[in-house]
């Protein structure tokens, strides 16, 4: 009885590391390649990195992790799919080094979107947020697109407000995209997809689940707040004939533990021609 208690709180003492030290930051790279019929040949093989959900309160460990694989990872593009900051988060300054390095190393290729934490921060105005983002060199979508170029050829990414809060504006977003071409949506939670209809983009990029943060076998991921109910909490789907793929997230939300669910850093190739189904 008494080893089975010692190695009861041995037991403890390791989940508890594991969740709370090891987890949260064993980041991993996964690697999705997505055909999309209507590709230029000059973005095939281009290394698309999506990260989201951030909840950055300073320049720290997890912020400088990322860093440290974008050297390794040398992307073409970055896209941030919301949650930079977290509710919490009081002052942006300890924050802004880390932005300022990826905004110095990824000029006109860095891409953001805000998710619902900003709008539930009391601290922090949003429109003083998207400028000293965009001071620092990271270019913010709140509705809008942008056409990215690659010698003649371009697509676009579109960019909406948190969809969780009920601050996007899809219809705004793609005004003035020409038919027939590529378009990349970034939106902080797959919510997004109530309003999106088909034609509207040929890949949608979210966050916001966290992938779930506890993924336990059998039972559906418990911190995945969306009204999906864990059906889109990560990973590649095809939803509307569009792909939407659901990035688990850097950070953690309520507690700072992660089981089973690594934070991510998702690297997207696309392809030509050839179609396939997730």
């Amino acid at each position: 009885m008494f080893a089975f208690f010692i190695f009861c709180i041995l037991f403890f003492v390791f989940l508890c590391w594991y969740c709370f030290i090891f987890e949260p930051y064993n980041f991993k790279v996964e690697k999705v390649k997505i055909h999309l019929e209507n590709l230029p040949r000059t973005f095939e093989n281009a290394r698309f990195v999506q990260i989201s959900d951030i909840h950055s309160k300073s320049f720290g460990r997890k912020e400088k992790t990322i860093l440290r694989f974008f050297e390794r990872i040398k992307p073409d593009y970055i896209f941030i799919t919301g949650d930079i900051i977290d509710y919490r988060t009081k002052d942006l300054e300890p924050c802004r080094p880390f932005w300022s390095i990826l905004g110095q190393k990824y000029a006109g290729r860095i891409f953001a979107v805000f998710g619902n934490h900003l709008h539930q921060n009391t601290k922090i105005n949003n429109h003083f947020f998207k400028k000293i983002l965009t001071q620092d060199g990271i270019s913010v979508l709140l509705d809008e697109n942008k056409k990215l170029q690659r010698g003649e050829d371009f697509i676009y990414v579109i960019g909406v407000d948190d969809s969780q809060t009920k601050h996007h504006d899809l219809e705004k977003a793609r005004s003035g995209i020409q038919d027939g071409f590529v378009k990349i949506l970034l939106a902080h939670s797959s919510e997004i997809i109530e309003d999106f209809e088909p034609g509207d983009a040929d890949l949608i990029l979210c966050g916001h689940t966290h992938g779930g943060q506890v993924r336990l076998p059998l039972i559906r991921p418990y911190w995945d707040m969306t009204k999906y109910r864990g059906r889109y909490s990560c990973g590649l789907f095809k939803v509307k004939d569009a792909y939407l793929y659901v990035n688990r997230g850097i950070g953690t939300s309520i507690l700072p533990l992660r089981f089973n669910c690594s934070p991510e850093i998702t690297l997207i190739e696309l392809k030509k021609n050839k179609i396939e189904r997730p």
